[in-house]
């Protein structure tokens, strides 16, 4: 559980430090007061990423030279963020290799932006699945990179005015064997997540929540495919099949939920998602994420949220953002620590 939490010039934080932390915290106040750049910090520091920006150094405090997150939980987690770098340390010792700093500090986020799981791109899909299983499964994420780079060494190929057979081959059933890993790879975590979903949707009072993985490629003889698709690879000069290509549809009762889910539907499509993945987490690891909630409670009617109640008690750690404690169901409020974010004055 994180007892303690520590920002240097974070986003319109200079200084910040918030401890004696409850199992369940909530963040009160208006827009614009720095409630979701806590969550940030904290996913940052688990993900070594941002929801909100690919551009780290924009969280940097203006005039300043670098970010700094100190977290207080099990370990001490402090991630450092410059414009040129980022280094992670645990219990004061600098982690070599930020994949080995990433996944420690174990969180579970649902912000409005997860929205994109429904109705974004292929790109927002795939970065969703390859996020999540490379945070608990290392071997996903060195597979992953081996792929990506065969991916580029044979594009750099196909780009080629005079391409040899022989190299163009042996790239190919490399980049087919990794396909294939990937692929089951994803499979086992869409169709756990798919079990796990059956319970929560029940729960949510909601349809039928499914996700359906969409390859590129017969699964069955993925160098098959790949060979059959290679006149068109040379036309275009890049690789049209993969993983890098692939993606995920979420169905409602049978139904694309892209398609026919209005946006509150989709949204909570989103939260059942998430509180699926943090009881896949529980199961594949024996830990217990933190559960991160920005402004959740406004993506749900009266009845849904008594039933997400039930999911936040029984969590770890939960840290909720709200503008109005008034959203708070009493149920939560009287367990919990309300933390009252103020507007800085300029």
């Amino acid at each position: 559980m994180i007892s303690k939490i520590e920002l240097k010039d974070f986003r319109l934080f200079e200084n910040l430090t918030l401890d004696s932390l409850n199992p369940l915290v909530i963040l009160s106040g208006k827009n614009a007061t720095g409630k979701t750049s806590i969550l940030e910090a904290l996913y940052l520091c688990s993900t070594g990423k941002s929801h909100r920006t690919n551009d780290l150094s924009t969280i940097i405090k203006k005039d300043s030279l670098f970010s700094i997150i100190d977290i207080t939980a099990d370990r001490k987690y402090k991630y450092v963020i410059s414009k040129e770098s980022r280094v992670g340390f645990i219990n004061k010792s600098e982690v070599k290799k930020l994949s080995d700093f990433v996944g420690n500090l174990s969180v579970v986020m649902y912000s409005p932006d997860d929205i994109s799981l429904v109705k974004g791109s292929k790109l927002d899909k795939r970065r969703f699945l390859d996020m999540e299983i490379s945070l608990i499964d290392k071997t996903y994420l060195k597979t992953l990179n081996l792929y990506k780079k065969i991916l580029a060494e044979r594009n750099e190929l196909l780009k080629q005015e005079d391409i040899d057979p022989t190299f163009l081959d042996v790239l190919t059933k490399s980049i087919s064997e990794y396909t294939l890993k990937i692929y089951d790879r994803r499979i086992l975590f869409i169709n756990r997540l798919n079990e796990i979903l059956k319970d929560i949707t029940i729960d949510l009072n909601t349809e039928n929540i499914r996700l359906i993985y969409k390859s590129t490629y017969n699964p069955k003889d993925v160098l098959d495919s790949y060979k059959k698709h290679e006149k068109s690879d040379l036309f275009m000069k890049s690789t049209g099949i993969g993983c890098h290509r692939d993606e995920f549809v979420i169905e409602m009762d049978g139904m694309d939920a892209e398609e026919y889910a209005s946006e509150g539907q989709a949204r909570l499509i989103c939260i059942a998602v998430k509180l699926a993945l943090k009881k896949y987490i529980e199961e594949l690891t024996n830990k217990k994420p933190i559960l991160l909630l920005d402004d959740v409670f406004a993506a749900l009617d009266k009845s849904r949220i008594s039933s997400l109640v039930k999911y936040i008690n029984n969590s770890y750690q939960a840290f909720i953002t709200t503008t109005s404690v008034m959203e708070i169901p009493d149920e939560l409020l009287k367990n919990a620590l309300v933390i009252r974010m103020e507007k800085k004055e300029r």
